[in-house]
Order: structure tokens, then C-alpha cells, then sequence
């Protein structure tokens, strides 16, 4: 939890002084493109803020209400993240509509560069701490920085085309608008499948139960549904029995089962048994 606020907080100090960066660099060069990305800039430090919230809410332990803990609230944020960046594009996108002709002095590429470098470096502390401790959070903070600096860098490549091609201004307030409509578009997306129980595929889960069942010769393994919820998951593992095993010994393996899965901190709060009607000899 501290790994994430310090690494949330550093991300949005690093938005804050690029968003001020682009923003006064296109009001005093006139360049309308500049001040688009700079309002998307800030749009980062906004989720930033509910970025915090969010991991701050989702990390509260389970109890009989949610025993799954607050994981959903997460989701929920990112999603809110998702819906704030997608206003954002259609904001830059009106904005490149109206601009008007304008030629730059070239040296305001000097700020984009510093920006871009800036962004691409948050994007990889945020991805290296968001894998390290598997934090959807900074991940998806990550992408979001990344798709800024990206954003920053076409920006060069409408500075230099105005100089020959009078609507680039406009045409580059409104790429960097659909580039953010698609992430926000794509974050959304992504924390729906989350949102309502979406079957995660993960190999460190699968390893384990081959490994915990070859030790029990009268059940076999043959699928999971793994279902995450933030911090928890939920794993429903269907087996099949041989057709002498009888029911207490079944529950005296689930049993064991469970304390061994859980042992193993895979992450797995919840674990249920799917047995399937077909019998093994």
C-alpha cells in the first residue's frame, strides 16, 4: 500500500509540472495543439487523485458484507478514470475543430522533448511497481502515461507539418482526441470484464493445482475458474471422483486441498469445489 501512494503521488507531481509545462508553452508559442495535450496531461493527475482513493478503499480487509473484500471499488474507479479521459478526448477534439491557422517558432519542440521524457520515465516506474506488487491501479496509470508521451510525440510531428500544411494544428488537436478516446474506451472495456467476474487465465494458479492434485489419486483435476476481486480472488475448481470414493473422504480432501492452495500464497481467499456427475474408474 505504501509502494502504491508514494508511487501514485510521484505520478502526479510528474503530471502537474507537464500539464503546466504544455499548457503555458502553447499559450505563449500560439499553438493550440500544445494546450490540448497539456488539458489531457491534467486529465492524468485527476486519476491520479482517484487513483489513490481507490487503492486506499480497496485495500480494507473483507468482512461479512463484501468477503471478498473491497476489490469491485477499484474496478469501479478505473472505470471512473476511463469515463473522465473519454470526456477529456471529446474536449480536445471540439477545441482542435475551431483552431485557426498558426506557425510556431520552432523552439517549442525543446519543451515537448523534455515532457516526453519526462512521461516515458513515470510510465516505467509506474508498470515496474504495478507488476512488483500487482496493482491494477499504477498499471493502468502506466498506460495512461504512456499513451500522454505518445500523444507529446506526434505533437513534433504537427509542429513541423504547419509550417507547410496549414490545418495540421487542427488535424493534431484532433488525432491526440481519438488517441485518448481509444485508451479511455479501452480502460473502460477492461474493468467491465473485471467489474462483473470476468475468468482470468493465470498460469501460476494452474502450476499449482497440477502440483496439489497428483498427490490425490481418486480426484482429478480438470478445470478452474479463477475470479478476481482486487486483493482477493475466488477460485471454483471442477473435479471429477473415482466411483469408490466415499463422501467424507471427499471432504477431508477439500479440506487439505484448500489449506494447501491457500498455503502457497497464490492470492486465493475463497475456494470451491465443482464436481463433476461423470465417475472415474
Amino acid at each position: 500500500m505504501k509502494a502504491e501512494k508514494r508511487t501514485l503521488i510521484f505520478s502526479a507531481f510528474i503530471n502537474l509540472f507537464v500539464a503546466i509545462i504544455k499548457i503555458l508553452s502553447g499559450i505563449f508559442f500560439n499553438f493550440s495543439s500544445i494546450i490540448a495535450d497539456g488539458f489531457y496531461t491534467f486529465s492524468d493527475l485527476i486519476t491520479d487523485v482517484l487513483a489513490m482513493i481507490g487503492a486506499k478503499v480497496s485495500k480494507k480487509r473483507p468482512n461479512k458484507r463484501y468477503p471478498l473484500g473491497y476489490g469491485n471499488f477499484e474496478y469501479i474507479m478505473q472505470m471512473i478514470m476511463g469515463f473522465v479521459i473519454f470526456l477529456v478526448g471529446l474536449v480536445v477534439i471540439f477545441m482542435g475543430l475551431k483552431v485557426k491557422y498558426s506557425r510556431p517558432d520552432l523552439l517549442v519542440v525543446m519543451p515537448i522533448i523534455l515532457v516526453i521524457g519526462l512521461k516515458v520515465y513515470s510510465s516505467k516506474i509506474l508498470f515496474k511497481v504495478g507488476n512488483r506488487i500487482n496493482s491494477n491501479i499504477l498499471i493502468t496509470s502506466s498506460k495512461e502515461s504512456f499513451i500522454d508521451a505518445m500523444s507529446s510525440g506526434i505533437l513534433i510531428l504537427v509542429i513541423c507539418s504547419s509550417f507547410i500544411f496549414p490545418k495540421a494544428d487542427m488535424v493534431g488537436s484532433v488525432l491526440i482526441g481519438l488517441m485518448i478516446i481509444y485508451q479511455a474506451i479501452k480502460i473502460i472495456g477492461e474493468n467491465i470484464g473485471l467489474l462483473i467476474g470476468e475468468n482470468i487465465k493465470d498460469d501460476k494458479i494452474e502450476a499449482t493445482l497440477q502440483d496439489v492434485f497428483k498427490n490425490y489419486k481418486k480426484i482429478i483435476f480438470n478445470s478452474y475458474t479463477l475470479i478476481k476481486r482486487g486483493m482477493y480472488s475466488q477460485l471454483i475448481i471442477n473435479v471429477s471422483l473415482a466411483k469408490d470414493y466415499t463422501v467424507k473422504s471427499l471432504i477431508n480432501a477439500e479440506a487439505n486441498i484448500k489449506k494447501e492452495i491457500i498455503a502457497r500464497k497464490t492470492g486465493i481467499k475463497f475456494i470451491e469445489f465443482d464436481i463433476d456427475q461423470k465417475l472415474i474408474n
